[in-house]
Order: C-alpha cells, then sequence, then structure tokens
C-alpha cells in the first residue's frame, strides 16, 4: 500500500517524468481544456436536446474524472513530510492554494448544483497553474515574499479606504446623487488609485481634486512598489536556476 501510494503521489505530482505521467498529466489537461466550452454551449439557445443531453454527460464524466484525481491527491499526500500527519496533513494540504482551486472546479456538479453557481466551473481553466512552469515560479516567488506583499497590501487597503471616506464627506453635500454612500465612494477610490478613471464619478470641489491627485499619486507608488517586489523575487529565483544548470521555466 506504502509503495502504491507513492506512486500515485509522485505521478500526480509529476515529480517522476514517466511515460504513465505524462499520458495521465496530459489526459488531465486535455479534459479541463474539453470542459471550459461547456458554458458556452449551455449558454446557446438553439442547441438541439441530443446536443445538450450528449453534453451534460460529457460534463458529469469529467467532474467524476476531476473528483477522483482530488481524492487520490489527498490520499496520496501524506508521502509528503509537510503533509505526513494522517488528520492535520490532509486538511493543510486541502488548504493550499491549489487544492482550493480544485475543490471549487469539482464543487458546482456534486455540491452546489446547477444554476447560477455553477459559474465557478470557470475555476477549471485555473487548474492548469499546477502544469504550467510559470506559475509554479510565481507561487514560489509569493510565498516567500509575502511579508513584503502584505505590508503592500496594507497599505493599499489603508489608501482605499482612507480615499473613499475622505472623498465621501467632502463630495457629498456637492453631489449627492453621485456620491450617494459610502460604497459609490469606495468604486471611485477603486478606479481612481488604479489609474483606471472611468469618469462615471468624479469630484468636482477643489478639495475633491485635491484628495483625487494624492490617492492617483500614492496609488502609482504602492502599486510600483508591489511590482518592483515581485520583479525582484522573480529575478532571485531565475538566478537560482542559472546557478544550478537548470532550464528556466518558460514564462
Amino acid at each position: 500500500m506504502h509503495k502504491l501510494k507513492n506512486y500515485v503521489y509522485h505521478t500526480l505530482q509529476f515529480n517522476r517524468r514517466t511515460k504513465t505521467a505524462y499520458l495521465l498529466n496530459g489526459f488531465i489537461i486535455l479534459l479541463i481544456l474539453v470542459s471550459v466550452p461547456i458554458d458556452v454551449i449551455e449558454s446557446l439557445d438553439d442547441v438541439k436536446p441530443k446536443l445538450m443531453r450528449w453534453v451534460l454527460h460529457l460534463d458529469l464524466w469529467i467532474s467524476i474524472v476531476f473528483l477522483i484525481e482530488y481524492l487520490l491527491r489527498l490520499w496520496s499526500c501524506t508521502e509528503e513530510a509537510e503533509y505526513a500527519r494522517p488528520i492535520k496533513g490532509r486538511l493543510k494540504y486541502m488548504l493550499t492554494p491549489l487544492m482550493m482551486i480544485d475543490l471549487l472546479a469539482i464543487s458546482p456538479f456534486f455540491i452546489l448544483g446547477v444554476g447560477f453557481l455553477r459559474m465557478l466551473r470557470v475555476f477549471r481553466i485555473l487548474m492548469l497553474m499546477r502544469y504550467t512552469n510559470a506559475i509554479q515560479l510565481m507561487n514560489t516567488v509569493i510565498s516567500k515574499k509575502k511579508s513584503e506583499l502584505l505590508i503592500c497590501g496594507a497599505f493599499i487597503l489603508m489608501l482605499w479606504v482612507w480615499s473613499s471616506f475622505m472623498i465621501f464627506r467632502v463630495e457629498h453635500a456637492a453631489q449627492p446623487l453621485v456620491f450617494h454612500n459610502i460604497t459609490d465612494a469606495l468604486w471611485w477610490s477603486v478606479v481612481t488609485f488604479t489609474t483606471i478613471g472611468y469618469g462615471n464619478i468624479y469630484p468636482v470641489t477643489y478639495v475633491g481634486k485635491g484628495i483625487a491627485a494624492v490617492t492617483v499619486a500614492l496609488g502609482l507608488i504602492l502599486f510600483a512598489i508591489t511590482t518592483a517586489v515581485l520583479t525582484a523575487g522573480i529575478v532571485q529565483e531565475m538566478k537560482k536556476y542559472e546557478e544550478e544548470d537548470q532550464t528556466p521555466p518558460e514564462v
């Protein structure tokens, strides 16, 4: 049983570049790509009932395969030292980003049923992250730079809240229908400090325009710092690949 579990784990994780691993992971990737157009077909009005039944049956079998893959990953994850404990280890593994994406991808069919919540099937395309070296590189960078990114995120959150409340207090009296409540101000703040600026909500008072200028300037600075942190992390990881004479991941 131990040998089987070890074989399943390393095959699913693609740690062993065997023919079986290539075939299995290639099959999973193919199912992910095939499952994407299902929502498109279901949204069409003039689809023949026979074709619709065929699509729904295909969705069922794809979902079953994804469920089996998820359960196998969960069963065999104890082969990794970090998740060796039968219960706590598996719970910890379930909370990893890729496993949470897998769970969201399979949950609509088996748990949430049909209707609006089936839109969660779009998470299936994110399952490709497991097979993309560039995404794995980004996961490593984010993991190592999480402290710096949390600090940047905290400052962005503070800027968002500060600018929203300030602009609401200043502009509400001047244009109560535009800045009707804080939610309108929160929307304005997001599109302003990200420099998108849709123009549907904007300040008309001098003080409000001053707040907008400060918000844009601070937003540019904070996003530039965040980008610099990620760029530095990527460069560091790429240097490691070069020093170890390994082929750097495709980006």
